[in-house]
């Protein structure tokens, strides 16, 4: 479908250039792994785009590796970058070391050992994508609870969970109307960029300068 695969590839650009500026907001490293996730989106959205447009198998082998390894990619950084956004919730004496948030990119190394299997890296994927979802689900359903302020960011997660559900779950769905599946994750990407940026200016209009914010 031409006009979703557009559609998307409009939305994660929009979502990689709002979320440089967060990153650049006082220097924000809990942003940086969702950045860089956005922008291998943004890749892996333009590759699909351009290989319905260009017909040529060799750009349909070049744009089905890159999608593999995206979705890989930025499972790794999104699920690095949530560790982050759980060590600053933590008061300073009780934050882990930094060094552990860097401990989700190993699944890209899980990955390639698997790489030739098909069932298990279908597996792993569910695995990957499931496991993220259910932690930022998690992060900001107590987020929320604290501050209401990350209710949008929570109402984003959610829709990436329908997402998640439409696609494995759903009979039929998959591979007859992937626009449904594809539609949610626009609305999801669209809230939770919507959310990040309302949460942050109220947290900086509520919260003092020299105090850390979750």
């Amino acid at each position: 479908m031409l006009w979703v695969a557009f559609l998307l590839t409009v939305v994660s650009g929009y979502a990689t250039l709002k979320l440089i500026g967060l990153t650049q907001n006082r220097g924000r490293l809990k942003f940086l792994g969702l950045t860089i996730a956005a922008s291998i989106f943004f890749v892996m959205e333009l590759s699909v785009f351009l290989k319905l447009v260009v017909v040529n198998p060799a750009f349909v082998t070049a744009s089905n590796f890159i999608v593999e390894w995206g979705q890989v990619l930025c499972l790794a950084f999104i699920l690095s970058s949530l560790a982050i956004f759980i060590r600053e919730s933590k008061p300073v004496f009780a934050q882990f070391p930094m060094l552990y948030t860097g401990l989700p990119l190993l699944i890209v190394i899980s990955y390639f050992l698997v790489k030739d299997t098909y069932a298990l890296k279908k597996w792993l994927l569910m695995i990957y994508q499931g496991g993220a979802i259910t932690v930022a689900i998690f992060m900001y359903a107590i987020y929320t609870y604290r501050k209401s302020e990350y209710t949008l960011v929570l109402v984003g997660t959610c829709f990436f969970l329908l997402s998640y559900l439409l696609f494995w779950y759903v009979p039929g769905i998959k591979e007859n109307y992937g626009w449904i599946w594809r539609l949610t994750i626009v609305a999801g990407i669209i809230t939770t960029i919507i959310g990040y940026e309302k949460t942050e200016l109220e947290l900086d209009a509520n919260v003092p300068v020299n105090e850390s914010s979750i």
